[in-house]
């Protein structure tokens, strides 16, 4: 058993631990990746549920505006004004 001596025993959990560290590190790392980019999705959800709630508030306006231009004005009231699109959607309409 002259190959199983204490010192080559030593050298294998050294490097064992070595890789398995490596190893945690690298996975710490993926980890704390993933979690900021999870915070951002968060984030990113709920502008994206304000901007929806936004544009169903614009379409209904919109088509109050055009039952009001369809007829439900007399002839001789003056149209009302188009509503305020904001100016973060105009540019996507």
């Amino acid at each position: 058993m002259g190959w199983l001596n204490a010192d080559l025993v030593q050298a294998f959990g050294v490097a064992l631990a070595t890789v398995i560290g490596a190893f945690t590190a690298r996975q710490a790392a993926q980890v704390r990746k993933l979690r900021y980019r999870v915070t951002e999705l968060e984030t990113q959800d709920g502008t994206d549920i304000e901007r929806f709630r936004t544009m169903v508030r614009l379409i209904r306006a919109l088509l109050h505006h055009r039952a009001e231009l369809t007829g439900l004005l007399a002839p001789d009231v003056k149209a009302p004004e188009p509503p305020v699109i904001p100016e973060w959607l105009a540019t996507e309409l």
